[in-house]
């Protein structure tokens, strides 16, 4: 598979912050060191918008989904603090 180093510092903001646009330094980091890393060099690499996991995006908007019901929960459990916390003072206040 063809490496393409222009889109491998593209694609990882560190390493553009690091090399600018310096495709030499960017073969040697990934040669030396982004191999090992597990870091994409290939042309047809993450950032590219034809490649999609279907099963990726499912999995991030479940856990998306999740974290909406969670907080859902928990305003309600907020609201009904609330109103039993004025009830009871309430209710002390009559004592």
């Amino acid at each position: 598979m063809a490496n393409d180093y222009s889109a491998y510092l593209n694609r990882y903001p560190d390493l553009k912050a690091a090399f600018g646009s310096d495709v030499a330094a960017a073969r040697k980091h990934y040669e030396e060191y982004g191999k090992n890393e597990g870091r994409d060099a290939s042309i047809s690499g993450s950032d590219n918008a034809t490649d999609f996991d279907l099963n990726r995006f499912q999995e991030l908007l479940n856990r998306l989904e999740g974290s909406k019901g969670r907080q859902q929960r928990q305003k309600s459990v907020e609201g009904r603090r609330d109103i039993f916390q004025k009830g009871l003072a309430s209710m002390m206040s009559n004592f």
